[in-house]
């Protein structure tokens, strides 16, 4: 019959489809799941209404996906990107994971934000769910690599959410999400986006944390803001600290972070009233040993 206490009985479709990748699992490093019968009973389980199959897919996406990331097709991402809007948490990780590791790929990340898939990871981003955070800033990370997706990235709304999760309190959430504001600092307009989306606080404060990985993401987006005369203005005007912050970087122990934020000083120091301010403050002071060394 067709009562609810059937539900647990697989459809025939279904347990075949279980069966076979079982099956397929155990010799996975020869199979390709994106193509043929393994993604169609891939796809079956994705679009069945049982939570515990939808996992196993989304769970199985990210698997196969750490270790293959190949070009995919259309219909090796619907599915995945079908599982990204679930109402579980646990099946919605899976398949940011796996859209994370397939978007190392340049036309993966391409087709990715082509089908819509901006939509749904910032809908993650907005979680409360830390896990749910780290993958979906990690995979638009990822995306933000790809130049003609940052134009999508500055219009999809992603701005705000990355710029406050810059401030996390979980490290990785932090380093995700300042690694993709760094990204989209690499042309004027999407600059002008990001000081829009109130960017350049967050990365000054993040010129305090003891981690030198956001320390390096935070001084090389503020060299890049400080090339165009009005990113040199707003600092100026807004940021009476950065000067003190980033002599302190000259001597720092970890030399890319040196290099950026000697870098910096070098943008900054396009305007007058920078070359003052970094004489006053001890720049010079700092700089001239290096010059020695």
């Amino acid at each position: 019959g067709s009562s609810r206490e059937d539900e647990p009985l697989l459809a025939d479709k279904e347990l075949q489809a279980v069966n076979m990748l079982v099956d397929l699992f155990e010799r996975r490093a020869t199979v390709s799941f994106y193509e043929g019968e393994p993604l169609q009973a891939l796809s079956t389980l994705a679009y069945s209404d049982t939570y515990h199959l939808q996992l196993s897919a989304a769970t199985a996406f990210s698997e196969i996906s750490e270790m293959d990331t190949r070009p995919v097709t259309r219909e090796a991402l619907e599915p995945i990107l079908y599982l990204l809007q679930s109402a579980h948490i646990d099946v919605q990780h899976g398949a940011s994971a796996a859209l994370g590791n397939l978007a190392v790929n340049v036309e993966n990340k391409l087709l990715i934000v082509r089908m819509g898939g901006l939509e749904p990871l910032i809908r993650q981003m907005l979680s409360p769910n830390i896990d749910a955070q780290i993958n979906s800033v990690g995979c638009i990370t990822n995306l933000a690599t790809a130049e003609e997706n940052k134009m999508r990235i500055a219009k999809s709304g992603a701005l705000l959410p990355l710029t406050r999760l810059a401030r996390s309190r979980d490290l990785r959430v932090q380093r995700n999400a300042a690694g993709a504001l760094l990204n989209m600092t690499h042309s004027a307009e999407h600059r002008q986006q990001l000081i829009g989306a109130g960017a350049v606080p967050v990365l000054v404060e993040l010129l305090g944390e003891d981690d030198p990985e956001l320390q390096y993401y935070a001084t090389t987006a503020l060299s890049n803001i400080a090339v165009d005369d009005s990113g040199r203005q707003l600092l100026w005007d807004t940021q009476p600290g950065l000067i003190d912050a980033l002599v302190r970087f000259v001597d720092a122990s970890t030399i890319k972070v040196q290099c950026q934020a000697i870098l910096t000083l070098r943008n900054l120091a396009s305007d007058d009233q920078y070359q003052l301010q970094i004489v006053a403050h001890g720049g010079l002071d700092s700089l001239l040993p290096l010059l020695q060394s």
